[in-house]
This record gives C-alpha cells, structure tokens and sequence, in this order.
C-alpha cells in the first residue's frame, strides 16, 4: 500500500475504535468511559457527536458527568468552535440530551437552557419533529423555568408560525 492508502485505513481504524467505544458506552459500560474522553480529547471533530453519546447513556444509567462533560466542552471552546454557532444533527442531538441530562440532575433551569438551544438548532436545519419533541420536554419543565426562559420560549413559537 502506499501513503495515502495507509492513511485512508488508518482513518477507518480509527472510526471503528470510536464507534465501538460508544456503542459499549450506550450499553452502559462504565469502565470504558476514560478511554472513550480519551479518544475525544484526541480527535477534535469527534467530541460533540461523543459528548451527545455520553450525556445520553448517563441519563439511560444513571451516570453523574459534570467534570466530563465541563472538560470536553473546554476543549470545543478552546478549539476556535462556537458550540452556539454549530448548526448539525450533532449540535441538536447533543442539547436535547443535555437538557433531560440535567433535568434528571434537578436543575430545570439549565434543562431549559439546552431545550431552548436545540430547539433553535433544530428549528435552522428544519427537523419539525424535533421542535415537537423539544416542546413536549421544556413544557414539562415550564413551571420551573424563569419569566426571561419563557419569554425566549413564546418568542421563538411566534417566529415559527
């Protein structure tokens, strides 16, 4: 093989010793959660895609990740990446995860931060579903959110009409 071929199955090594790791994440195993912050501390254009992965399996088992989730988004911010600015699937998934994350940690009025973010993601790339999905979570936690929240909420249903 040449450079270039080398190259290009190093890439799919590489791919697949990622998706493993999250696929063993999302079947709760723990015990490879270092490895998997590991890889995407390495891999920079890997880390909201895993972020989205981690927060998920941490509400589906029960995992606290603060000091995971606070070091990996260091890393996105610290990397020229406005995490706000991200318009993907990755950016929406990660938010709406984010949000049951921490409605799950009781603290509704970040939930309701990261709903209204993946709501206003998913509003750009034209998921209408996940609006609806994203509904459904933040008026579960309307009573809890603060006036500023609301309004923000009643602002964006009016510009989607």
């Amino acid at each position: 093989m040449d450079e270039a071929e080398l190259q290009v199955v190093q890439e799919f090594k590489r791919k697949a010793e990622i998706h493993r790791y999250a696929l063993e994440i999302e079947a709760g195993q723990v015990e490879l959660l270092e490895g998997y912050v590991n890889l995407l501390l390495e891999y920079p254009e890997e880390r909201l895609s895993g972020l989205k992965v981690i927060t998920e399996a941490a509400v589906r088992h029960g995992w606290r990740i603060d000091l995971i989730i606070q070091m990996i988004e260091e890393k996105v911010d610290g990397s020229g990446v406005d995490m706000d600015s991200l318009n993907n699937d990755d950016m929406y998934y990660y938010c709406y995860q984010r949000a049951l994350y921490e409605q799950w940690m009781g603290r509704p009025q970040e939930a309701v931060e990261f709903i209204l973010k993946a709501m206003c993601v998913a509003d750009r790339l034209g998921m209408e579903r996940h609006i609806i999905k994203c509904t459904a979570v933040l008026e579960s936690l309307r009573e809890m959110a603060t006036e500023e929240q609301i309004e923000r909420y009643r602002m964006f249903l009016t510009g989607i009409k």
